[in-house]
Formats: C-alpha cells, structure tokens, sequence
C-alpha cells in the first residue's frame, strides 16, 4: 500500500488525496461522512478533496434520497490522464524549444557618442510602429534643439506611431508634452537619470550629459525585462 500511495503522490495527487482515492476503491461507494470517519480527515476538508478528485476525473458520485454517494472511477482513468497530459506537454514542446533558442540569442552592445550618431537612431524611431519609454525630463530638445524636436515628433504623428511615455511627477509643471505622446506620471521620486526607449528587441539609453552617449542593446532577454518593468509602472502610473 505505500508504494501504491507512493504512485498516486508521484502522478500528483496529496496525501490525502490519495487516501481518500484508495478507500473509494476499498468501499466501492461512500458518502463524505463516512470517508472523514474511516480517514480521520475533517469532514470539510473531506469534501474539498473529493471536488479536487471528481475535477481530476478520479471520482464520481450519484444522489441516493437527499444523500450524495461517492465512487472511485476505474483506475485505468489514470493512464488515460496520464496519456492526456503527455500529448498536451508534446504539443508544446516546439514552442518550448523555440523560446530556449531565442534565450540564447546573443546580445549586441553599440555605443553612439557623437551627436551625429545618436540623431540617426532616434530618426529611425520615427519609422518604428510602436515604441515605450522613460523620459528623464530633460536633455532631448536642449540638445538637439527645438526645431528637430518638433520635427521629430511631427513625423512620430504623421507615421502614426503608438508611443506609451512615463514622466516623473517631478517635471509635471514643467514640460510641454507633445500631443503624440501617450503619458502617465509617476510619483516624483522616480527621476530617470536617462531616456530609456524598448522597441522590437532592443534598449535604447540615452545619458544626457555635458557629452551625451547613447547605448543600443539588442537582446530578448534584456528587452523584455524592460518591457515587464515599464509594464508594472505603467499599470500604477496616473494620468
């Protein structure tokens, strides 16, 4: 008997699952009062496994009078589920594989530290058909200037692209926020000391210092824990 307990814990089901499985089979029917009697298990608790039992397709039950009665369904049933599960895990198995081959795509690192250089990327954003990003409240138009920031966002608007933007609360008075820019706030003190911009596989970060750098990351694994991150704050962020 243990080791038969022992099976039915390995094919998942809990200890007291499986007991109450196996007196089933022993009783060939049972109302709950009797399993919690003969188990020594709560009779509330009693009832919460034989749902999970009935919902596993181990146990079934009729009502006799006012009275349920509860049965163990042939113990075949669990190489049926058994054999269900192996072909639902089969079936995804090539989305399995897929996943791990593009965890392993390699990371690529570009540095942009001319002013040049940093222009062109951002012009490329412009061609983009969505994007997210972090503004740090300053440094784009004091350092491009504002004739190509107006222009810039002219085209994010004229190519229709869907920008999501997260600001500091800190600048809320401070900043004329384009009309193409989908904005929220955050609590004043979450102060980016960059622009952080994810799109496609890639981070783009921009330091807006005396001499600005930008830094470009493409990786799966790096976009995506950017884009998790901006998702929870964009989730808590107000208007």
């Amino acid at each position: 008997m243990p080791e038969i307990k022992l099976a039915l814990k390995r094919f998942g089901l809990t200890e007291n699952e499986a007991e109450v499985y196996l007196l089933l089979l022993k009783l060939g029917n049972a109302q709950a009062s009797e399993v919690a009697q003969k188990t020594n298990i709560h009779r509330i608790n009693v009832y919460d496994i034989l749902k999970r039992l009935q919902e596993r397709g181990l146990v079934s039950f009729v009502v006799m009078g006012k009275r349920k009665q509860y049965e163990a369904i042939n113990p075949k049933r669990i190489l049926e589920i058994e054999e269900e599960r192996k072909k639902e895990i089969e079936s995804i198995i090539p989305d399995l594989l897929k996943q791990r081959e593009l965890g392993k795509e390699p990371q690529e690192v570009t540095v942009f530290k001319n002013k040049q250089g940093i222009k062109n990327i951002t012009r490329e954003l412009t061609k983009l058909k969505e994007f997210d990003f972090f503004a740090s409240g300053y440094g784009f138009s004091q350092y491009f200037g504002q004739e190509y920031s107006d222009t810039w966002h002219a085209q994010l608007k004229v190519n229709k692209v869907k920008i999501r933007c997260l600001i500091s609360g800190k600048f809320k008075r401070d900043l004329n926020i384009p009309e193409v820019l989908n904005y929220r706030y955050l609590p004043s003190e979450f102060i980016f000391p960059s622009t952080t911009l994810i799109y496609k596989d890639k981070v783009l970060i921009i330091m807006w210092s005396a001499n600005p750098i930008a830094i470009l990351i493409r990786g799966k694994e790096i976009h995506d824990s950017y884009q998790n991150f901006f998702n929870i704050l964009w989730k808590f962020s107000k208007k």
